[in-house]
């Protein structure tokens, strides 16, 4: 069943709405192959009421609803299944899937977002990185190169160790934190006490956040497949180095030097390390 604590709390819906409300909760995997059209044909009610329903539970749009849905009730097996009944494990059709979420995380970048973004982590000293599950793949990416910048950059730990790093944060600091399917507790503290001390932050998302993401300085949308797909981090790995790239551009030949200090330094010790 899909919980109904996805759905707004603090609104009171009408009779079809709670016939929507009652049929998405007990029986989420039929909701989530179904058109718009589909669930207004099962229900008998208007394509128009549908569309009403999911921005009065607190959804963009119909397509953010599902999202939700699937975030909230699909395991990766069943993530992993639906993508090989669409591509059979092909690595081409694997591939051109990828390509596609990359076009639509193209025309979903907010360019504003990412510059705010781009100009906060060049201009501060420390940056504070926090992901959870695969996600803290993404921190880490983004930690190690940021260090061979010369930028203090630290994943922070989870649960309630997260509140040691933080402490570290002030009005020179960046946060970054990655929230695709939901923000976790952990990154809504840490976005909280970005406001706390005037801190910068920075929240990728998987663009089906609705009003839970609500307080990141620079959002980055990330596409990463419908609601029943396997979602790979390839999206989310090319917006991160393009975030490298533009942090280079802004650091006044900073950047460069450090990463050019390194490969001397390396080439002085080759002889003494091992590849």
């Amino acid at each position: 069943m899909a919980p109904e604590s996805i759905f707004r709390t603090d609104v009171t819906y009408t009779e079809t709405e709670r016939l929507i409300v009652d049929f998405i909760s007990a029986r989420p995997a039929e909701f989530l192959v179904m058109s718009i059209q589909q669930l207004s044909a099962r229900l008998q009610i208007s394509d128009a009421t549908a569309s009403r329903f999911a921005r009065h539970a607190g959804f963009k749009d119909f397509k953010e609803l599902k999202a939700a849905v699937a975030s909230s009730t699909l395991g990766p097996a069943e993530k992993i299944q639906a993508s090989i009944e669409r591509g059979g494990g092909v690595a081409s059709a694997f591939l051109e899937a990828q390509r596609d979420n990359l076009r639509q995380t193209i025309e979903a970048l907010d360019e504003t977002s990412f510059s705010r973004a781009a100009d906060a982590i060049a201009s501060s000293h420390r940056v504070l990185l926090l992901g959870k599950g695969a996600a803290g793949a993404l921190a880490e990416l983004l930690r190690f190169r940021l260090t061979r910048f010369g930028k203090e950059a630290v994943v922070l730990a989870l649960g309630s160790d997260v509140i040691e790093g933080l402490v570290r944060a002030d009005e020179n600091t960046t946060i970054v934190a990655f929230g695709f399917g939901r923000v976790s507790a952990e990154a809504g503290v840490a976005l909280d006490f970005a406001r706390a001390v005037g801190a910068t932050s920075v929240l990728f998302t998987g663009g089906m956040l609705g009003r839970a993401s609500a307080g990141a300085d620079c959002e980055l949308v990330v596409y990463r497949g419908e609601p029943r797909d396997y979602h790979s981090m390839t999206s989310a790995i090319a917006l991160i180095d393009a975030l490298v790239v533009a942090v280079a551009s802004r650091m006044d030949g900073e950047a460069l030097e450090r990463l050019s200090r390194l490969k001397a330094f390396k080439r002085e010790n080759e002889s003494r390390l091992p590849r």
